[in-house]
C-alpha cells in the first residue's frame, strides 16, 4: 500500500499532467488543421509526456532539457511508427556493430578539504550577483524607494517569507523582482523550503518553467497561483 505522502505526490504529478493536457489542447484548438480526435490525442501524449517527466530524478531532467531537440525528433519517430505497418508490429532499434568499452577516468585521487577548496577557487568564475539574481537592492533602497521598514523586512526574511541573498561577508541584498505592491509575493515561503535555501529558490523562482507553460514560477506567484507553482516545486524538489 502506498504511503500517504507518496500518494500525495502521485496525486500531484496527476493534477500537473491534467493541467498540461488542458493547456495544450485549448491551444490546438485554434489550430483548423487538426481533427478533433487528433487533437485530443496530442493533448494526452502532452500529459502523459509531462507526468512521465515529473517522476524522474532532477538530473535525469536537467539531462532531458539540455537534450530537448533529441527528444522531440525521438517522440515523434515513436508516433509515426504507428502510422507505419511495420512499425506497429516493433520498434526498430539502430545497434551499432561495434561498442566501444569505457569505464571513464574515475573520481581521483581524495585530497584534503582545504585543497579541495583550493582548487574549486581555482575553477570558479567571479559573477556579480546582478548577473544571475537580476535586480536587487539593501535594507535601505527598499526603504527608500518602496516604503518597506526594515524591521518588517527583517521579519519576513526570518520567516523566509522574502529572498534574502548574501553579498560579501555579512550584507543581505533582496531581488526587487519578487515584490508585488511593497509585499512578497505570497507562497514563497513554501518555496524556500522545498528548495532548502533562499538562493536555490530564487533560481527556480525567476527561471522559465515548461511544467508552467514556459512561465516564471514567480511571475505566477504575483497572480496568487499559488498553489500551481507549490505542487511544480514540490514535484522538482522532492519528487519521491
Amino acid at each position: 500500500m502506498a504511503s500517504p505522502n507518496m500518494q500525495i505526490a502521485r496525486n500531484a504529478r496527476t493534477r500537473v499532467a491534467d493541467r498540461v493536457t488542458s493547456k495544450v489542447t485549448d491551444a490546438l484548438k485554434s489550430d483548423t488543421a487538426f481533427e478533433s480526435g487528433s487533437l485530443a490525442l496530442s493533448a494526452r501524449i502532452a500529459g502523459a509526456a509531462a507526468e512521465a517527466v515529473l517522476d524522474l530524478p532532477a538530473e535525469a531532467r536537467r539531462t532531458l532539457t539540455r537534450r530537448q531537440a533529441e527528444l522531440v525528433r525521438g517522440v515523434r519517430r515513436l508516433v509515426e511508427t504507428f502510422g507505419d505497418e511495420r512499425g506497429r508490429r516493433k520498434i526498430e532499434l539502430v545497434v551499432p556493430e561495434t561498442v566501444e568499452r569505457s569505464i571513464g577516468e574515475g573520481l581521483g585521487p581524495i585530497v584534503p578539504e582545504e585543497e579541495g577548496k583550493r582548487l574549486l577557487n581555482e575553477l570558479a568564475v567571479a559573477r556579480k550577483i546582478e548577473d544571475w539574481a537580476g535586480t536587487v537592492a539593501g535594507a535601505s533602497e527598499l526603504n527608500r524607494d518602496y516604503g518597506i521598514p526594515r524591521s518588517t523586512l527583517h521579519r519576513w526574511q526570518h520567516a523566509n517569507e522574502v529572498i534574502g541573498l548574501l553579498k560579501g561577508t555579512k550584507k543581505h541584498v533582496f531581488p526587487v523582482g519578487q515584490f508585488i505592491d511593497g509585499r512578497p509575493a505570497p507562497g514563497i515561503s513554501a518555496v524556500v523550503g522545498l528548495a532548502g535555501n533562499h538562493r536555490t529558490a530564487w533560481l527556480w523562482l525567476r527561471q522559465v518553467n515548461p511544467v508552467l507553460g514556459g512561465r516564471r514560477p514567480i511571475d505566477l506567484l504575483k497572480q496568487d497561483r499559488i498553489e500551481e507553482v507549490i505542487e511544480t516545486a514540490q514535484a522538482y524538489f522532492d519528487p519521491q
